[in-house]
Protein backbone atom coordinates (compact mmCIF):
# COMPACT_ATOMS: atom_id res chain seq x y z
CA UNK A 1 0.00 0.00 0.00
CA UNK A 2 1.53 3.58 -0.79
CA UNK A 3 1.79 5.69 1.48
CA UNK A 4 -0.65 8.32 -0.57
CA UNK A 5 -3.42 5.40 -0.61
CA UNK A 6 -3.19 4.98 3.08
CA UNK A 7 -3.40 8.86 3.60
CA UNK A 8 -6.56 9.28 1.90
CA UNK A 9 -8.03 12.13 4.04
CA UNK A 10 -6.39 15.83 4.63
CA UNK A 11 -5.68 16.21 8.54
CA UNK A 12 -6.91 20.02 8.04
CA UNK A 13 -9.43 21.67 5.22
CA UNK A 14 -7.16 23.49 2.87
CA UNK A 15 -7.77 27.10 3.38
CA UNK A 16 -8.81 29.08 0.80
CA UNK A 17 -11.13 31.04 -1.32
CA UNK A 18 -14.83 29.69 -1.12
CA UNK A 19 -15.16 27.12 -3.58
CA UNK A 20 -16.84 27.84 -6.88
CA UNK A 21 -18.84 25.18 -6.96
CA UNK A 22 -20.63 25.84 -3.88
CA UNK A 23 -24.63 24.87 -5.04
CA UNK A 24 -26.63 28.35 -3.11
CA UNK A 25 -29.38 27.48 -1.04
CA UNK A 26 -32.50 26.75 -3.19
CA UNK A 27 -29.77 24.27 -5.41
CA UNK A 28 -28.99 22.62 -2.08
CA UNK A 29 -32.89 22.13 -1.01
CA UNK A 30 -33.60 20.96 -4.69
CA UNK A 31 -30.54 18.58 -4.82
CA UNK A 32 -31.59 16.80 -1.56
CA UNK A 33 -35.00 16.70 -2.36
CA UNK A 34 -34.94 12.85 -3.75
CA UNK A 35 -33.80 11.26 -0.42
CA UNK A 36 -37.34 12.52 0.90
CA UNK A 37 -38.98 9.77 -0.88
CA UNK A 38 -36.42 7.24 -0.46
CA UNK A 39 -36.70 7.74 3.10
CA UNK A 40 -40.53 7.36 3.45
CA UNK A 41 -40.09 4.22 1.72
CA UNK A 42 -36.90 2.43 3.65
CA UNK A 43 -37.99 3.32 6.70
CA UNK A 44 -41.49 1.74 6.32
CA UNK A 45 -39.29 -1.66 4.72
CA UNK A 46 -37.89 -1.36 8.04
CA UNK A 47 -40.17 -0.98 10.56
CA UNK A 48 -43.55 -1.31 9.70
CA UNK A 49 -43.40 -4.18 6.34
CA UNK A 50 -41.66 -6.95 8.68
CA UNK A 51 -44.62 -7.09 11.24
CA UNK A 52 -47.09 -6.02 8.84
CA UNK A 53 -46.00 -9.06 6.61
CA UNK A 54 -45.69 -10.89 9.61
CA UNK A 55 -49.20 -10.55 10.68
CA UNK A 56 -51.38 -10.21 7.44
CA UNK A 57 -49.63 -13.29 5.67
CA UNK A 58 -49.16 -15.27 8.10
CA UNK A 59 -45.49 -15.54 7.65
CA UNK A 60 -43.49 -16.20 11.06
CA UNK A 61 -41.12 -13.53 12.41
CA UNK A 62 -38.49 -16.45 11.83
CA UNK A 63 -39.54 -16.15 7.85
CA UNK A 64 -40.29 -13.36 7.52
CA UNK A 65 -36.47 -12.01 8.68
CA UNK A 66 -35.17 -14.57 6.29
CA UNK A 67 -36.55 -12.91 3.39
CA UNK A 68 -35.70 -9.35 4.32
CA UNK A 69 -32.09 -10.71 4.72
CA UNK A 70 -31.93 -12.51 1.44
CA UNK A 71 -33.27 -9.79 -0.29
CA UNK A 72 -30.83 -7.35 1.22
CA UNK A 73 -27.91 -10.02 0.12
CA UNK A 74 -29.26 -9.30 -3.06
CA UNK A 75 -27.61 -5.91 -2.52
CA UNK A 76 -24.21 -7.76 -2.56
CA UNK A 77 -24.33 -8.26 -6.18
CA UNK A 78 -25.82 -5.09 -7.98
CA UNK A 79 -24.70 -2.31 -5.58
CA UNK A 80 -20.97 -2.77 -6.99
CA UNK A 81 -22.25 -2.89 -10.10
CA UNK A 82 -24.46 0.29 -10.33
CA UNK A 83 -21.66 2.14 -8.52
CA UNK A 84 -19.12 0.68 -11.11
CA UNK A 85 -22.04 1.67 -14.26
CA UNK A 86 -23.02 5.24 -12.48
CA UNK A 87 -19.01 6.26 -12.56
CA UNK A 88 -18.43 5.04 -16.32
CA UNK A 89 -21.42 6.81 -17.79
CA UNK A 90 -21.40 9.54 -20.30
CA UNK A 91 -24.27 11.36 -21.52
CA UNK A 92 -25.23 14.78 -22.86
CA UNK A 93 -27.05 15.44 -18.85
CA UNK A 94 -23.91 13.77 -17.16
CA UNK A 95 -22.99 10.89 -15.34
CA UNK A 96 -25.53 11.21 -12.33
CA UNK A 97 -28.99 12.07 -13.88
CA UNK A 98 -29.51 9.44 -16.11
CA UNK A 99 -29.83 6.75 -13.23
CA UNK A 100 -31.56 9.18 -10.99
CA UNK A 101 -34.01 9.26 -13.92
CA UNK A 102 -33.99 5.19 -14.42
CA UNK A 103 -34.72 4.33 -10.55
CA UNK A 104 -38.26 6.14 -11.02
CA UNK A 105 -39.70 3.21 -12.48
CA UNK A 106 -38.07 0.44 -11.25
CA UNK A 107 -38.40 1.99 -7.47
CA UNK A 108 -42.01 2.70 -8.45
CA UNK A 109 -43.10 -0.63 -9.13
CA UNK A 110 -41.31 -2.42 -6.48
CA UNK A 111 -42.89 -0.25 -4.19
CA UNK A 112 -46.34 -0.66 -5.39
CA UNK A 113 -45.82 -4.12 -4.69
CA UNK A 114 -44.52 -3.85 -1.78
CA UNK A 115 -46.97 -1.48 0.09
CA UNK A 116 -50.23 -2.85 -2.02
CA UNK A 117 -49.33 -6.56 -1.99
CA UNK A 118 -52.77 -8.57 -3.21
CA UNK A 119 -54.91 -10.64 -1.09
CA UNK A 120 -53.32 -14.29 -0.64
CA UNK A 121 -49.57 -12.66 -1.15
CA UNK A 122 -46.89 -14.69 0.57
CA UNK A 123 -43.37 -15.99 1.38
CA UNK A 124 -42.97 -15.19 -2.52
CA UNK A 125 -44.53 -11.71 -3.67
CA UNK A 126 -42.89 -10.71 -0.64
CA UNK A 127 -39.53 -11.71 -1.67
CA UNK A 128 -39.60 -10.61 -5.50
CA UNK A 129 -41.39 -7.43 -4.53
CA UNK A 130 -38.00 -6.72 -2.35
CA UNK A 131 -35.58 -7.50 -4.74
CA UNK A 132 -37.09 -5.09 -7.32
CA UNK A 133 -37.65 -2.57 -4.66
CA UNK A 134 -33.96 -2.50 -3.41
CA UNK A 135 -32.46 -2.34 -7.15
CA UNK A 136 -34.16 0.92 -7.39
CA UNK A 137 -33.15 1.93 -4.06
CA UNK A 138 -29.20 1.29 -5.20
CA UNK A 139 -29.66 3.15 -8.02
CA UNK A 140 -31.04 6.31 -6.69
CA UNK A 141 -29.64 5.68 -3.60
CA UNK A 142 -25.78 5.46 -4.62
CA UNK A 143 -26.43 7.71 -7.44
CA UNK A 144 -27.10 10.39 -5.45
CA UNK A 145 -24.64 10.19 -2.60
CA UNK A 146 -22.26 10.30 -5.87
CA UNK A 147 -23.60 13.07 -7.03
CA UNK A 148 -22.64 14.74 -3.41
CA UNK A 149 -19.15 13.86 -3.72
CA UNK A 150 -19.16 15.19 -7.51
CA UNK A 151 -21.11 18.84 -6.79
CA UNK A 152 -18.26 20.65 -4.74
CA UNK A 153 -14.53 20.52 -4.39
CA UNK A 154 -14.66 22.11 -0.90
CA UNK A 155 -13.89 20.09 2.33
CA UNK A 156 -16.05 21.79 4.58
CA UNK A 157 -18.59 21.93 2.04
CA UNK A 158 -19.14 18.57 1.33
CA UNK A 159 -20.26 18.04 4.75
CA UNK A 160 -23.01 20.79 3.83
CA UNK A 161 -24.60 18.51 0.79
CA UNK A 162 -24.31 14.90 2.91
CA UNK A 163 -26.28 16.63 5.79
CA UNK A 164 -28.76 18.23 3.29
CA UNK A 165 -29.35 14.37 1.81
CA UNK A 166 -29.87 13.49 5.56
CA UNK A 167 -32.19 16.10 6.53
CA UNK A 168 -34.23 15.69 3.25
CA UNK A 169 -34.26 11.94 4.33
CA UNK A 170 -35.43 12.52 8.34
CA UNK A 171 -38.32 14.76 6.84
CA UNK A 172 -39.82 12.41 4.45
CA UNK A 173 -39.41 9.77 7.59
CA UNK A 174 -41.02 12.15 9.45
CA UNK A 175 -43.94 12.25 7.25
CA UNK A 176 -44.16 8.57 7.24
CA UNK A 177 -44.38 8.84 10.70
CA UNK A 178 -47.42 11.43 11.02
CA UNK A 179 -49.51 9.80 7.69
CA UNK A 180 -50.18 6.82 9.81
CA UNK A 181 -51.82 8.57 12.59
CA UNK A 182 -54.32 10.47 10.43
CA UNK A 183 -55.54 7.61 8.67
CA UNK A 184 -55.57 4.79 10.93
CA UNK A 185 -58.24 6.29 13.45
CA UNK A 186 -61.60 4.49 12.53
CA UNK A 187 -60.18 2.63 9.44
CA UNK A 188 -61.55 -1.47 10.12
CA UNK A 189 -57.77 -2.32 9.52
CA UNK A 190 -55.21 0.13 10.98
CA UNK A 191 -52.11 -1.47 10.15
CA UNK A 192 -52.97 -1.86 6.26
CA UNK A 193 -54.43 1.60 6.02
CA UNK A 194 -51.19 2.80 8.12
CA UNK A 195 -49.12 1.01 5.36
CA UNK A 196 -51.15 2.08 2.44
CA UNK A 197 -50.91 5.27 3.67
CA UNK A 198 -46.95 5.46 3.82
CA UNK A 199 -46.78 4.05 0.33
CA UNK A 200 -49.06 6.42 -1.35
CA UNK A 201 -47.36 9.29 0.15
CA UNK A 202 -43.75 8.17 -1.21
CA UNK A 203 -44.74 7.18 -4.76
CA UNK A 204 -46.79 10.60 -4.74
CA UNK A 205 -43.20 12.20 -4.21
CA UNK A 206 -40.80 10.01 -6.03
CA UNK A 207 -41.62 11.80 -9.64
CA UNK A 208 -41.65 15.43 -8.96
CA UNK A 209 -38.42 15.31 -6.33
CA UNK A 210 -36.28 13.54 -8.50
CA UNK A 211 -37.32 15.86 -11.70
CA UNK A 212 -36.89 18.73 -9.60
CA UNK A 213 -33.36 17.32 -8.39
CA UNK A 214 -32.26 16.46 -11.81
CA UNK A 215 -33.36 20.02 -13.34
CA UNK A 216 -31.89 22.34 -10.50
CA UNK A 217 -28.38 20.91 -9.79
CA UNK A 218 -25.64 21.47 -12.02
CA UNK A 219 -23.69 18.05 -12.76
CA UNK A 220 -20.22 20.64 -13.85
CA UNK A 221 -17.69 19.53 -11.77
CA UNK A 222 -19.12 15.70 -12.33
CA UNK A 223 -18.23 16.26 -16.38
CA UNK A 224 -15.09 17.78 -15.66
CA UNK A 225 -13.61 14.79 -13.79
CA UNK A 226 -12.37 11.47 -15.70
CA UNK A 227 -14.14 8.42 -16.32
CA UNK A 228 -13.48 5.52 -13.79
CA UNK A 229 -13.47 3.51 -17.11
CA UNK A 230 -9.94 3.91 -17.70
CA UNK A 231 -8.75 0.75 -15.51
CA UNK A 232 -10.98 -2.10 -15.00
CA UNK A 233 -13.35 -2.38 -12.25
CA UNK A 234 -11.63 -4.68 -9.82
CA UNK A 235 -8.67 -2.44 -10.31
CA UNK A 236 -10.59 0.28 -8.98
CA UNK A 237 -12.42 -2.30 -6.17
CA UNK A 238 -8.95 -3.43 -4.98
CA UNK A 239 -7.99 0.56 -5.02
CA UNK A 240 -11.00 1.61 -3.22
CA UNK A 241 -10.46 -1.30 -0.57
CA UNK A 242 -6.66 -0.77 0.14
CA UNK A 243 -7.20 2.24 1.78
CA UNK A 244 -7.07 1.87 5.38
CA UNK A 245 -9.70 4.50 6.50
CA UNK A 246 -12.29 3.74 3.92
CA UNK A 247 -11.75 0.47 5.18
CA UNK A 248 -12.25 1.85 8.69
CA UNK A 249 -15.37 3.20 7.58
CA UNK A 250 -16.70 0.38 6.27
CA UNK A 251 -16.81 -1.27 9.33
CA UNK A 252 -18.29 1.19 11.15
CA UNK A 253 -21.03 1.64 8.50
CA UNK A 254 -21.35 -2.54 8.80
CA UNK A 255 -21.69 -2.15 12.60
CA UNK A 256 -24.06 0.90 12.06
CA UNK A 257 -26.06 -1.14 10.32
CA UNK A 258 -26.85 -3.83 12.29
CA UNK A 259 -27.59 -1.65 14.76
CA UNK A 260 -30.21 0.34 13.40
CA UNK A 261 -31.40 -2.25 11.61
CA UNK A 262 -32.22 -3.82 14.98
CA UNK A 263 -33.48 -0.68 16.44
CA UNK A 264 -35.89 0.11 14.12
CA UNK A 265 -37.29 -3.59 13.05
CA UNK A 266 -37.70 -4.18 16.83
CA UNK A 267 -38.67 -0.89 18.17
CA UNK A 268 -42.48 -1.86 18.15
CA UNK A 269 -41.66 -4.52 20.19
CA UNK A 270 -39.73 -2.50 22.55
CA UNK A 271 -42.17 0.02 23.25
CA UNK A 272 -44.67 -2.36 23.73
CA UNK A 273 -43.10 -4.80 26.20
CA UNK A 274 -40.28 -2.94 27.64
CA UNK A 275 -41.91 0.57 27.97
CA UNK A 276 -45.51 -0.44 28.18
CA UNK A 277 -46.21 2.70 25.08
CA UNK A 278 -46.87 0.24 22.38
CA UNK A 279 -50.21 2.55 21.26
CA UNK A 280 -47.32 5.35 21.31
CA UNK A 281 -44.76 3.85 19.32
CA UNK A 282 -45.44 6.11 16.09
CA UNK A 283 -44.94 9.26 18.73
CA UNK A 284 -41.39 8.21 20.07
CA UNK A 285 -40.41 8.00 16.89
CA UNK A 286 -41.64 10.86 15.65
CA UNK A 287 -40.02 12.67 18.64
CA UNK A 288 -36.78 10.88 17.89
CA UNK A 289 -36.64 11.62 13.79
CA UNK A 290 -37.76 15.46 14.55
CA UNK A 291 -35.20 16.04 16.82
CA UNK A 292 -33.02 14.73 14.60
CA UNK A 293 -33.84 17.10 11.78
CA UNK A 294 -33.21 20.34 14.05
CA UNK A 295 -29.79 19.22 15.47
CA UNK A 296 -28.30 18.13 12.21
CA UNK A 297 -27.65 21.76 11.03
CA UNK A 298 -25.47 22.10 14.47
CA UNK A 299 -23.48 19.68 14.08
CA UNK A 300 -22.49 21.01 10.79
CA UNK A 301 -21.40 23.66 12.42
CA UNK A 302 -19.60 21.83 15.06
CA UNK A 303 -17.47 19.71 12.23
CA UNK A 304 -16.19 22.74 10.84
CA UNK A 305 -14.95 23.93 13.99
CA UNK A 306 -13.57 20.61 15.56
CA UNK A 307 -13.16 18.51 12.88
CA UNK A 308 -15.13 15.39 10.81
CA UNK A 309 -14.00 12.81 13.05
CA UNK A 310 -13.89 14.19 16.64
CA UNK A 311 -17.53 15.51 16.01
CA UNK A 312 -18.75 11.97 14.58
CA UNK A 313 -16.51 10.65 18.36
CA UNK A 314 -18.18 13.19 20.05
CA UNK A 315 -21.77 12.38 18.98
CA UNK A 316 -21.41 8.52 19.87
CA UNK A 317 -20.12 9.55 22.74
CA UNK A 318 -23.20 11.24 23.83
CA UNK A 319 -25.29 8.86 22.64
CA UNK A 320 -23.97 5.56 24.44
CA UNK A 321 -25.42 7.05 27.70
CA UNK A 322 -29.01 8.15 26.26
CA UNK A 323 -28.97 4.45 24.99
CA UNK A 324 -28.39 3.17 28.22
CA UNK A 325 -31.28 5.68 30.13
CA UNK A 326 -33.93 3.65 28.50
CA UNK A 327 -33.36 0.99 30.74
CA UNK A 328 -34.03 3.24 33.32
CA UNK A 329 -37.03 4.61 32.35
CA UNK A 330 -40.73 3.51 34.16
CA UNK A 331 -43.03 1.86 32.56
CA UNK A 332 -45.77 3.97 30.90
CA UNK A 333 -43.67 7.14 31.46
CA UNK A 334 -44.82 8.42 28.11
CA UNK A 335 -43.33 11.75 29.34
CA UNK A 336 -39.76 10.39 30.10
CA UNK A 337 -39.63 8.35 27.15
CA UNK A 338 -40.28 11.42 24.58
CA UNK A 339 -37.45 13.04 26.37
CA UNK A 340 -35.07 10.43 26.01
CA UNK A 341 -35.96 9.72 22.26
CA UNK A 342 -35.60 13.46 21.67
CA UNK A 343 -31.91 13.74 23.08
CA UNK A 344 -31.57 10.17 21.49
CA UNK A 345 -32.60 12.08 18.05
CA UNK A 346 -30.29 15.03 18.61
CA UNK A 347 -27.04 12.54 17.25
CA UNK A 348 -29.13 10.57 15.35
CA UNK A 349 -27.59 11.58 11.58
CA UNK A 350 -24.06 12.97 12.85
CA UNK A 351 -22.60 9.70 12.01
CA UNK A 352 -24.64 9.15 8.04
CA UNK A 353 -23.73 12.60 6.77
CA UNK A 354 -20.28 12.92 8.24
CA UNK A 355 -18.85 9.57 7.08
CA UNK A 356 -20.16 9.98 3.53
CA UNK A 357 -18.70 13.58 3.83
CA UNK A 358 -15.58 11.81 4.43
CA UNK A 359 -15.52 8.91 2.23
CA UNK A 360 -16.02 12.23 -0.48
CA UNK A 361 -12.37 13.64 0.98
CA UNK A 362 -11.16 10.08 0.11
CA UNK A 363 -12.77 9.75 -3.33
CA UNK A 364 -11.38 13.73 -3.88
CA UNK A 365 -7.76 12.84 -2.91
CA UNK A 366 -7.78 9.68 -4.60
CA UNK A 367 -9.24 11.37 -8.20
CA UNK A 368 -6.26 13.28 -7.43
CA UNK A 369 -3.67 10.87 -7.07
CA UNK A 370 -4.70 8.72 -9.85
CA UNK A 371 -6.58 10.63 -12.14
CA UNK A 372 -9.85 8.36 -11.87
CA UNK A 373 -12.84 9.61 -10.42
CA UNK A 374 -14.76 6.52 -8.94
CA UNK A 375 -17.28 7.83 -6.57
CA UNK A 376 -19.90 5.80 -7.48
CA UNK A 377 -17.35 2.41 -6.67
CA UNK A 378 -16.83 3.67 -3.02
CA UNK A 379 -20.48 4.80 -2.11
CA UNK A 380 -21.97 1.46 -3.49
CA UNK A 381 -19.59 -0.18 -0.99
CA UNK A 382 -20.15 2.09 1.89
CA UNK A 383 -24.13 1.44 1.28
CA UNK A 384 -23.69 -2.08 0.77
CA UNK A 385 -22.06 -2.65 4.29
CA UNK A 386 -24.65 -0.77 5.81
CA UNK A 387 -27.56 -3.10 3.98
CA UNK A 388 -25.56 -6.04 5.14
CA UNK A 389 -25.44 -4.95 8.52
CA UNK A 390 -29.23 -4.33 8.50
CA UNK A 391 -30.19 -7.64 6.15
CA UNK A 392 -28.45 -9.51 9.11
CA UNK A 393 -30.01 -7.67 11.99
CA UNK A 394 -33.40 -8.15 10.51
CA UNK A 395 -33.19 -11.77 9.92
CA UNK A 396 -31.05 -12.61 13.47
CA UNK A 397 -33.31 -10.17 15.85
CA UNK A 398 -36.17 -11.60 14.57
CA UNK A 399 -34.69 -15.46 14.27
CA UNK A 400 -34.02 -14.92 18.09
CA UNK A 401 -37.42 -13.41 19.04
CA UNK A 402 -38.88 -16.14 17.37
CA UNK A 403 -36.73 -18.58 19.13
CA UNK A 404 -37.50 -17.31 22.46
CA UNK A 405 -41.38 -17.57 21.35
CA UNK A 406 -42.02 -13.67 20.61
CA UNK A 407 -44.71 -12.93 18.19
CA UNK A 408 -47.05 -9.66 17.41
CA UNK A 409 -49.99 -12.13 18.90
CA UNK A 410 -47.99 -13.68 22.14
CA UNK A 411 -45.89 -10.65 23.03
CA UNK A 412 -45.91 -9.27 26.37
CA UNK A 413 -44.77 -7.37 30.01
CA UNK A 414 -42.70 -10.49 30.68
CA UNK A 415 -40.53 -10.55 27.11
CA UNK A 416 -39.68 -7.00 28.37
CA UNK A 417 -36.07 -7.23 29.11
CA UNK A 418 -35.31 -9.73 25.94
CA UNK A 419 -36.73 -6.85 23.29
CA UNK A 420 -35.25 -4.11 25.37
CA UNK A 421 -31.71 -6.18 25.11
CA UNK A 422 -32.29 -7.29 21.32
CA UNK A 423 -32.84 -3.08 20.71
CA UNK A 424 -30.88 -1.16 22.84
CA UNK A 425 -27.44 -3.36 23.36
CA UNK A 426 -26.08 -3.39 19.55
CA UNK A 427 -26.36 0.48 19.29
CA UNK A 428 -24.21 1.26 22.27
CA UNK A 429 -21.87 -1.25 20.96
CA UNK A 430 -21.94 0.29 17.34
CA UNK A 431 -20.96 3.42 18.86
CA UNK A 432 -18.11 2.17 20.70
CA UNK A 433 -16.78 1.17 17.40
CA UNK A 434 -17.73 4.38 16.10
CA UNK A 435 -15.62 6.09 18.55
CA UNK A 436 -12.74 4.13 18.14
CA UNK A 437 -12.67 3.93 14.07
CA UNK A 438 -13.18 8.30 14.38
CA UNK A 439 -10.31 8.35 16.65
CA UNK A 440 -7.96 5.80 14.36
CA UNK A 441 -8.97 8.14 11.36
CA UNK A 442 -8.18 11.03 13.37
CA UNK A 443 -4.66 9.59 14.28
CA UNK A 444 -3.92 8.69 11.00
CA UNK A 445 -4.15 11.60 9.63
CA UNK A 446 -1.94 13.75 11.92
CA UNK A 447 0.46 11.09 11.53
CA UNK A 448 0.34 11.79 7.56
CA UNK A 449 -0.03 15.11 7.86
Amino acid sequence: MTEATDSTMRATPVDGPASSRKLNFGQLCLFALPALPAAAMSFPLSAYLPPYYASATGLSLGTVGLIFMLARFWDILIDPVMGALSDRTRSPIGRRRPWLLASLPVLGLGAWALFFPPGGAGAAWLLVSLFVAFVGFTMLTITHYAWAADASDDYHDRSRLQGAIVISGIVGTLCALILPALVEQGAADPMQARIEAMGLFALALLVPCILLSVWATPETRAQELPPAASKPLLETIRTALSSSPFRKILLADFTQGIAGGLLLSTFVFFAAAWLDLGDRAGLLLLAFFASGVLFVPGWVVISRHIGKENAVALSSALTIPVIAAFFFIPKGSLAAALTVQALFGSTMGVWIFLTRSLIADIVETEAERTGDSAGGTYYAFATLTTKLGQAVAVGVGYAGLSAVGITPQTLSGEHGLLTAIFTLVPPIVGHFVMIWVMLSLKRGSQANA
